[in-house]
This record gives C-alpha cells, sequence and structure tokens, in this order.
C-alpha cells in the first residue's frame, strides 16, 4: 500500500482546481476561491479523492516562500523604507490588540485564556499569498494603499518570529531567559532587516555572481534561482528566524542585481504553481463535517475577525493621517488571516496552549477566511466605488441649480 495519493485522483482534483478557478476568473471573481472550493469538496471531508498529505502542505509551504521571494525581488526600497516604520507600528498595535482582546473575551465566557492568546497570535497575521492575489486582481500593486499593505505584510511576517516564539513558552513556565531569547532574536531580525535596506539603498545595484551563466540557460537559470531562494530560507530558518524573513532578503539581494529581470521571469511559474497548490491544500484542511455542525459559530466569529481586523487597520491608518481611500483599501487587502497562522496553531496544540476543540475550530476560520476575504474584498470595493460615483453624481445634478454669483 502506497502512502503517496493515487496519481488519477489527484490529476483529476488538479483539473477541476484549475476548470474551477477559470470559471471564477471569467466570473470576474479571485481564481483563488475556486482552488480552495475544490479542496473542500473533492478533499476528505468532500469527496474523499485526495487527503491533505504532508507532501502537499510542504508544497504549500514552499509556496510561500517563493512569493516573499518574489515580492523582494519587485520591492521598490525606497518607497518600502518610507513606510516600514508605520507598517511595524500598525503590527505591533495589532499584535497586542487582538490577542488581549480575545484573551479578555475567553476569561470572560469561562474559557482557555492561553488558548485565547494563541488564537489572537493568529488572528493577527495577514495572508501574504491571498492579499497579493487580491492587489493584483484589483491592480492596486503600485497604488499607495498597496505599498503601504506590503509593508505591513512584511512587518507581519517578521512578527510571526516572536508570536511563535511566545506560543512554544506558553505551554511551559515563562521564564526570563525565554523572554531575552525572544527579544535577540526579534532583534536580529529587525538588524539583519535594517542592513539590507541600507548596503542594497547604498549601492543600488550589482554583479549577482554567476549572472552570465544563469541567465544563458533558462532551465540552468530557474534551478539556480529556486537555490538562491530556499538557500537565504534555510539559513535564516538555520539561525532561529522564520525561513520567510530569509527568502525576502534573499529576493531583495536578487532585486538590486544583474539577475533581477531574468529572475522574475524564471521564478514566476514556479511560484503559480506552487501557490495554485498552497489554495488547493487550504480547502483540504476545511473539515466539512465540523463545518456544518458549528456553522453559525464559524460564521459569527468569521464576521467578527474580518470585520473586527478591518476596522481596526482602517483606524490605525487614519490615526496615522492616511487618507481615508488609501487606509481603506489597504486595511481591506489585510482582511484575510495569514498562512502562517496554521503554523502558530500546530505550535499552540502540540504545547498544550491550545486545545483540540480550539485548534478545530481556529483551523475553519482561518481556511474559511481564506476564501471569503478576497470575495469580501471584491464586493467592499464594489460597493464603496457605487457610493462615491452616486455622490459625485448627486453633485452633478444639484450643481447647475445652485444659484450662482450676484
Amino acid at each position: 500500500m502506497h502512502d503517496s495519493p493515487d496519481l488519477t485522483a489527484l490529476a483529476l482534483v488538479l483539473a477541476a482546481a484549475v476548470a474551477c478557478g477559470l470559471v471564477m476568473s471569467r466570473l470576474r471573481l479571485p481564481a483563488a476561491a475556486g482552488f480552495i472550493l475544490v479542496g473542500v469538496a473533492l478533499g476528505p471531508s468532500g469527496a474523499g479523492l485526495i487527503d491533505a498529505s504532508q507532501s502537499i502542505e510542504t508544497l504549500a509551504e514552499l509556496g510561500v516562500l517563493m512569493l516573499l521571494f518574489i515580492i523582494g525581488m519587485e520591492l521598490r526600497l525606497g518607497q518600502f523604507s518610507k513606510s516600514l516604520p508605520l507598517a511595524l507600528g500598525v503590527t505591533a498595535v495589532t499584535c497586542i490588540v487582538i490577542p488581549t482582546s480575545v484573551a479578555l473575551f475567553t476569561l470572560a465566557v469561562g474559557g482557555e485564556v492561553l488558548g485565547g492568546v494563541v488564537i489572537g497570535f493568529m488572528l493577527s497575521i495577514s495572508s501574504t499569498a491571498v492579499a497579493m492575489k487580491m492587489m493584483e486582481d484589483a491592480q492596486e500593486k503600485e497604488t499607495n494603499a498597496g505599498r503601504l499593505a506590503l509593508a505591513i505584510l512584511v512587518a507581519q511576517d517578521l512578527a510571526v518570529v516572536p508570536l511563535l516564539l511566545i506560543t512554544n513558552t506558553l505551554g511551559s513556565k515563562l521564564t526570563a531567559t525565554a523572554l531575552i531569547g525572544v527579544g535577540a532574536r526579534l532583534a536580529l531580525a529587525f538588524t539583519l532587516l535594517a542592513v539590507f535596506i541600507g548596503v542594497l539603498d547604498r549601492i543600488k545595484s550589482f554583479r549577482f555572481p554567476a549572472s552570465e551563466y544563469l541567465l544563458k540557460n533558462f532551465d540552468v537559470g530557474t534551478l539556480g534561482v529556486l537555490g538562491i531562494c530556499f538557500a537565504a530560507a534555510a539559513l535564516s530558518g538555520l539561525i532561529g528566524l522564520s525561513p520567510a524573513l530569509g527568502a525576502f532578503l534573499g529576493g531583495m539581494a536578487v532585486g538590486h542585481s544583474t539577475l533581477r529581470r531574468g529572475a522574475l521571469t524564471m521564478a514566476q511559474p514556479v511560484q503559480a504553481i506552487l501557490l495554485f497548490v498552497f489554495f488547493l491544500s487550504v480547502g483540504l484542511l476545511i473539515d466539512l463535517d465540523y463545518l456544518v455542525k458549528q456553522v453559525w459559530v464559524i460564521v459569527a466569529a468569521l464576521v467578527v475577525v474580518t470585520g473586527g481586523k478591518t476596522f481596526l487597520n482602517w483606524l490605525l491608518l487614519m490615526l496615522a493621517g492616511e487618507k481615508f481611500d488609501t487606509a481603506f483599501s489597504a486595511a481591506l487587502i489585510l482582511s484575510p488571516v495569514g498562512e502562517f497562522s496554521f503554523v502558530i496553531a500546530g505550535a499552540g496544540l502540540s504545547v498544550g496552549a491550545l486545545s483540540a476543540e480550539g485548534h478545530k475550530l481556529a483551523i475553519a476560520v482561518i481556511a474559511m477566511s481564506l476564501l471569503a476575504s478576497p470575495i469580501f474584498f471584491l464586493f467592499a470595493r464594489v460597493a464603496h466605488r457605487m457610493a462615491t460615483t452616486g455622490h459625485m453624481r448627486k453633485v452633478q445634478v444639484i450643481a447647475p441649480v445652485l444659484p450662482g454669483p450676484g
């Protein structure tokens, strides 16, 4: 008996996911939502054609690393540096307010306070994969809102490091040594980011080693680019930081070198395939039986999470002096709960800070957030545009009626 899924069933699921994604795109809806729906329908709790195996989850995580690598390559360093202090401030406040609110709520209802803290950590992180896809679909990547949202996403990916370290210590007594370790790794992460920004901003561009050789052959070049991404991620992981941070910094280095244009061309097809697997794997995680039994609890949690998180980010950006439209669009982009939340959930469950029932509920809410957020973003944008257009038409109708001077 083989551990790998049946190839016929796997091929059928992949073909159905592609077809559903194309249909969703044709209907001007996010293709990612179609991939997730197929994962739900044909996954373990649906038709059972495919299981959420460890290999699929690993491929999905590699897709996130590739995405951050490409974000680093495409980054405009000057604009990113200007947005980063605000992004770090918004992330810090969010990572304090949301876990505190959830912990206080669980305390009020007699629930598990530690579990509430872990769930709050999970909800504080936004999905880089879904957010970038929403920005691409809405052509927001080069707008002020898109650049601001991107800076916050990077700051949140940095925040995963301390959040994960704190989660791992919640199952045991929180000691001064553990806190010092968290602080040291966080300081190292910010130092690395600051050094990369400072050096790359000063040199502007450099000749990447063996760039001419890598650019001569597409196959060799693709392998080389993938090697750079995963080597940087592995090095970051080995020194106790997030592999995502390493992939991002590696992308920044390549993006300021002679390899940039060719590397983008070579890496994007691989990234698209891996992200396709990521969205499909999210659907495989959703337990339909549990979803049906707890539908109202999950829907209520989803409304509170999506609406509350969007409102909090919008409020913080408005208080920071951003324009309404910029703050509104950026907050919508940040609405989906992040892919790294699955990692935090697993850590909380393994150390006993999160119960099995709490873990199941959290996974359902995260997965449904990734499914619902692109649709929520689309309809919120349309509603905002209709309200703005309607207001402008009203002004245009009333204006000619107003008496002139004298």
